[in-house]
């Protein structure tokens, strides 16, 4: 079955959030239930919505995509302040916190079930979407296990090595990262990363146990973490070294460079296999996977809520029980990269023996597998994302050339507490 069959929208910017804002329930017809499911971005999920329509004839699946996870968020949070919402809708982890700090939004999913399921997931994914109260807001989809992505022919070009585990040993630390990154400047005059916020701020201030928060919603530690302030002083020093193409994350340059050879390494959680194999398929069999330097972490991921609204509560779970499943998420990683969150599948040959033809034959099942696992979880508090996009605009600033290196760090902190309302 196609998924062209499932009624679909995609939409974008003012009028994603004018459109979902006033959404509202599916619109039953002709004795089906129509479930109304909101997504964001490229969450590979297509396929599957085909299948469990076909599977379920008495099913329509109304999926809309609001184009970006803030985009999804902004229309999310005015819906719910309307009384209103879809039957389904996907929350990326970094707004989480925010979201189940009113679980009386959303259903809690205990009452549909939800205890029968837990011991599938991965324990701390599962904390994710649990709310203080101890409901069940969300259902975890994949996790976003940390690797770097490099162009082999760049490397080789640059006089660098193009074997994954040589290359994963030229940088066993994030000083190490950047002095390799010098030395591709040096050898051909272009950076070798896309920006410092992907590819040095995001993964290095999720390696640690702590981030933005300690443990609870209430303990704030942006500002006194050594590890925050580490992984921003790496990314300056990055700046410094101009190991960095200065190519925005997200942009229509950032797509382009991945097929020009305009920087030769990304940060790559698992899901972004898929978006630099649609963005550059020319490149096909150039690219590899290697270690991230330090350690684990995890960038990425979403929940699958049912806010309190919906008019299909128990179709709902069901959907979100099926597509979530161990069989499912597999399939979904086999397409589309998204890593399962369900660690019973991390063993298997389906993922022990899964490589990537695109990432010249990389055995990235159990590549991803081992940074899974060795994953420290980390609390993120309602105020995650703002404090984030805060921190990260500071380093954009003295990428640009818009702000001194020496004023970044306070900078960033003064804006973190205008954000907050300090």
């Amino acid at each position: 079955m196609s998924a062209k069959k499932i009624a679909r929208t995609v939409i974008a910017g003012g009028a994603a959030l004018a459109l979902l804002a006033g959404c509202s329930g599916g619109g039953d017809t002709d004795g089906k239930i129509t479930l109304d499911v909101w997504t964001f971005g490229g969450m590979g999920l297509d396929e599957a919505f085909a299948t469990y329509q076909e599977e379920n004839p008495d099913i329509i699946l109304k999926v809309t995509n609001a184009g970006g996870s803030d985009e999804q968020a902004q229309a999310l949070t005015t819906a719910l302040a309307g009384g209103k919402g879809p039957d389904v809708a996907a929350i990326e982890v970094g707004y989480m916190s925010q979201f189940k700090a009113q679980p009386q939004n959303f259903v809690d999913l205990r009452t549909l079930g939800a205890d029968d399921i837990e011991g599938t997931y991965l324990d701390w994914r599962w904390s994710q979407g649990v709310a203080a109260d101890g409901s069940v807001v969300g259902i975890p989809t994949d996790v976003g296990g940390l690797a770097m992505a490099y162009r082999t022919d760049l490397f080789e070009a640059a006089g660098l090595p193009t074997d994954r585990d040589e290359v994963s040993a030229l940088w066993p630390t994030w000083d190490d990262f950047i002095d390799v990154g010098a030395q591709y400047r040096e050898a051909t005059g272009k950076g070798m990363i896309d920006n410092v916020n992907s590819a040095i701020f995001n993964p290095a201030v999720r390696q640690g146990d702590e981030m933005y928060y300690g443990s609870s919603d209430d303990d704030l530690v942006y500002d006194s973490n050594p590890d925050v302030k580490e992984a921003f002083e790496y990314a300056l020093d990055a700046i410094d070294a101009d190991i960095t193409s200065r190519t925005p994350s997200w942009s229509e340059a950032w797509n382009a460079g991945m097929n020009n050879g305009d920087f030769a390494v990304l940060a790559a959680p698992s899901w972004m296999m898929t978006y630099i194999s649609q963005q550059a398929p020319d490149t096909a069999g150039k690219w590899d996977i290697a270690a991230v330097p330090e350690n684990a972490g995890n960038w990425g991921g979403s929940q699958l809520t049912i806010p309190a609204k919906s008019d299909h509560p128990e179709e709902a779970f069901a959907f979100i029980e099926w597509l979530m499943s161990p069989e499912r998420q597999l399939e979904i990683f086999q397409a589309h990269g998204n890593f399962p969150s369900t660690p019973e599948l991390y063993e298997t040959p389906d993922i022990q023996n899964f490589t990537s033809e695109f990432f010249s034959d990389a055995p990235v099942g159990p590549i991803y597998a081992n940074s899974v696992e060795s994953i420290q979880p980390i609390f993120e508090g309602p105020q995650q994302r703002i404090i984030d996009t805060a921190i990260l605009n500071s380093l954009s600033q003295v990428e640009n050339g818009e702000e001194p290196a020496a004023d970044a760090w306070s900078t960033a902190m003064k804006n973190v507490k205008t954000a907050l309302g300090g």
